[in-house]
């Protein structure tokens, strides 16, 4: 039990990639928990000796090649695997419904998971670096109008000399030394 533990703690710091962390409309089956991150499995894998289910990459980096729950071996004498891709827990995880993962940030969609890459790819919530270097993330709907109205980094003209250059620069920095700018006279009369 020691070991299993050990084993269950190696993988749980783990940064790779492990199960879905999504947030599930409805609670997530035991049997389509990865029994090392304790996630949905992605790319779920069966043992043969308990049938249990862990993620592919969980069940790879196992440093002790032992199945977890049971702890029989997971390589045969022969160098085979003994488990192989569920691809019955597959389908039933890919069909459960996710909230999209910018719900914090006001996006109403929930669908299955297998729609949800997709959906990402062009969900209006999803934060975007902005383009112009000014360090802002903004939100993909709300780009266009960040890069023409908002942008500090955005290209600029002076309204007065015509002079181009970033909004920072030309509404700051410019505006001082600008041949056009109005000056008021510091002498009175």
């Amino acid at each position: 039990i020691l070991l299993q533990q050990l084993d269950t703690r190696e993988m749980a710091s783990s940064s790779a990639q492990g199960g879905y962390e999504h947030e599930f409309i409805d609670a997530v089956r035991d049997d389509l928990v990865c029994q090392i991150c304790h996630l949905p499995a992605r790319d779920p894998q069966q043992t043969t000796c308990c049938g249990k289910v862990y993620c592919k990459s969980c069940i790879n980096r196992l440093q002790s090649n032992r199945c977890p729950n049971c702890r029989n071996s997971l390589i045969d004498r022969n160098g085979n695997k003994n488990y192989f891709p569920d691809k019955a827990s597959d389908r039933r995880i890919k069909e459960l419904k996710v909230k999209c993962d910018n719900h914090k940030n006001g996006c109403k969609w929930k669908q299955e998971l297998a729609q949800l890459e997709q959906h990402l790819s062009k969900c209006g919530y999803t934060k975007i670096e902005c383009k112009n270097n000014c360090k802002k993330s903004v939100l993909r709907d709300n780009l266009r109008k960040h890069l023409q109205h908002e942008c500090l980094m955005r290209e600029y003209q002076c309204l007065k000399c015509k002079e181009k250059g970033k909004y920072q620069t030309i509404t700051t920095d410019h505006l001082e030394v600008c041949p056009e700018q109005d000056i008021t006279c510091p002498n009175p009369g």
